[in-house]
C-alpha cells in the first residue's frame, strides 16, 4: 500500500512529498537541498523552524526548531531554514604552523580559491595521507586575516594521528582539501543579545562570532565567557584584549585561576541572568555543551552550539566516536576537539 501524500512548504516553495519523509528527504524529493552533514542527528547542521503543521520532531524540537534529518512529515507542514554557503570542496596547502601556546597551534591554510563560510560554521580539512577532521575556521588572534587563507586552532594530543604531526610530518606545503562549510550555529544578524561560551578551542568558533558581531553590529549587546582545564588552556589572551578594548566583556575560568583575573567557577556558572531575548552559542567539551543548552532551554533563549569530532586511538587504528553534542560521552583518553 503507498503512503498518503502531504505537501511540505519550503522556504516558500510548496512541495509534493509522502507522510513519513523526513525532512530532508522532502526537499531532496523537490530538488531543494536542507543544508545537512552527518544525517545521524548529531551535527545540527540540519536544524530547521517549524512554521505550521504536522512534524513529528522525533525528540529533536528546541523551541520552534527539529533537526530535517530525523524528524518526519505527518502531514501538510512548512518549514523554513537559515540561506548558508553552497557546501563545496578546495584544494590547499598548509601555510604555516605556529605555536600559540604549549599544546595550542594556529595552522594557516593558503586555498587555491576562496572558502566562503559564516562565523562559527566548521569544515572538513583532510590533510594528505592522514584522515579528515573538523574544524571551526575562526579570525586570527591578531586580526591579520587574508582572504584566501584559513586559520584554525588545533589543540595537539601527543598520541593523534593528525595534531601531534602538525610542525613535523604536516608542515607549511602539505596539500590540504576542505569540504563546507557545515554546521547550524552560525551568527545571524538579529538584535537580540548574544552570549557566547566556550572550553578548550571551542574558543575559535566563538572568537569568530564574537568579531564579526561586534564589527558588524556595533551596538548588539555582546559577552564572552571562555574556560579551560587549566590557565595554561587559556591561549586567546591577544583576542581577551581586543574584545575588552572593544566593549565586549569576557570572563575567562580555569581550575587553577586565581579568581581576580581568571575566575575558578565553571564557564556556565558566569553567563549571569538569561531571558527568552538572549542568543546563546556553545562551543567545547559536552558536558558544557550540554549545561549551556539546559540553562538556556530552561530560560526560553534560542541556542546553538558547534560541533565537534572526538576521536581516540585503538589498538593503532582510529576509531571515529560522537560528535561533542546531546548525548554525546567523550571516551577514555579521546582526542577531543583536535
Amino acid at each position: 500500500m503507498s503512503k498518503s501524500t502531504c505537501t511540505v512548504t519550503i522556504n516558500g516553495k510548496e512541495i509534493k512529498a509522502s507522510v513519513g519523509d523526513t525532512l530532508i528527504d522532502a526537499g531532496l524529493g523537490g530538488r531543494l537541498v536542507i543544508p545537512h552533514d552527518c544525517c545521524s542527528g548529531q551535527c545540527e547542521t540540519c536544524r530547521v523552524r517549524v512554521l505550521s503543521g504536522a512534524v513529528d520532531d522525533l525528540g529533536t524540537r528546541e523551541k520552534n526548531t527539529v533537526l530535517g534529518c530525523l524528524a518526519v512529515l505527518e502531514g501538510d507542514a512548512e518549514i523554513s531554514y537559515d540561506p548558508v554557503p553552497i557546501v563545496k570542496t578546495i584544494k590547499g596547502t598548509v601555510d604555516s604552523v605556529r605555536t600559540i601556546k604549549e599544546d595550542y597551534l594556529e595552522v594557516r591554510v593558503r586555498t587555491a580559491k576562496k572558502v566562503t563560510w559564516l562565523p562559527g560554521q566548521y569544515l572538513r580539512a583532510t590533510f594528505a595521507g592522514y584522515p579528515p577532521r573538523d574544524y571551526s575556521p575562526t579570525t586570527p588572534l591578531n586580526l591579520d586575516a587574508e582572504e584566501d587563507v584559513i586559520v584554525f586552532h588545533i589543540k595537539v594530543y601527543p598520541d593523534s594521528i593528525v595534531s601531534s604531526k602538525l610542525g613535523s610530518q604536516i608542515a607549511k606545503g602539505h596539500g590540504v582539501k576542505l569540504r563546507g562549510p557545515f554546521g547550524n550555529a552560525f551568527l545571524r544578524q538579529q538584535p537580540e543579545p548574544i552570549v557566547l561560551t566556550s572550553t578548550g578551542t571551542g574558543f575559535a568558533p566563538i572568537w569568530a562570532i564574537a568579531v564579526a558581531a561586534r564589527l558588524g553590529q556595533p551596538e548588539r549587546d555582546i559577552r564572552v565567557v571562555s574556560g579551560a582545564r587549566t590557565r595554561d588552556g587559556l591561549y586567546m589572551r591577544d583576542a581577551v584584549r581586543w574584545l575588552q578594548g572593544n566593549n565586549v566583556p569576557i570572563s575567562l575560568t580555569a581550575s587553577d585561576g586565581d579568581n581576580e583575573t581568571v575566575m575558578t567557577a565553571r564557564p556556565q556558572e558566569l553567563v549571569g541572568e538569561l531571558t527568552s531575548d538572549h542568543i546563546v552559542y556553545s562551543a567545547g567539551a559536552p558536558a558544557h555543551v550540554d549545561a549551556m543548552r539546559e540553562l538556556a532551554l530552561q530560560a526560553g533563549a534560542t541556542f546553538y552550539a558547534d560541533p565537534f569530532y572526538v576521536a581516540e586511538e585503538s589498538k593503532g587504528v582510529l576509531a571515529f566516536a560522537s560528535r561533542l553534542f546531546r548525548k554525546s560521552t567523550p571516551p577514555p583518553q579521546a582526542e577531543a576537539a583536535e
